[in-house]
């Protein structure tokens, strides 16, 4: 046999298998990639139910206190404008 061509042989054998392992290589990172990850579930323990009850109550508080800061803005506002539309008395 030509030592050329047992040469060529090898390198073909060895492009081969590295085509082969790389494109085996890209499967495997692409299926882990599109996997999913498994839904955790949370513990149903009454520690956890009161610290939500509380979270509620407090962003509703929170929320009662920025309509508050709102309603107390908008009358400000309506004041400002009602002044501004009267004229000023002669001194």
């Amino acid at each position: 046999m030509d030592p050329d061509v047992a040469n060529f042989a090898v390198v073909a054998v060895i492009i081969v298998g590295l085509a082969g392992s790389l494109s085996s290589f890209v499967v495997w990172l692409v299926r882990g990639l599109n996997k999913k990850p498994a839904a955790r579930e949370l513990p149903n323990s009454p520690l956890i139910e009161q610290r939500f009850d509380q979270l509620q109550q407090s962003v509703d508080a929170i929320a009662v206190e920025v309509e508050r800061i709102a309603e107390a803005q908008r009358f400000s506002a309506r004041l400002l404008a009602e002044r501004s539309d009267t004229p000023a008395l002669p001194r």
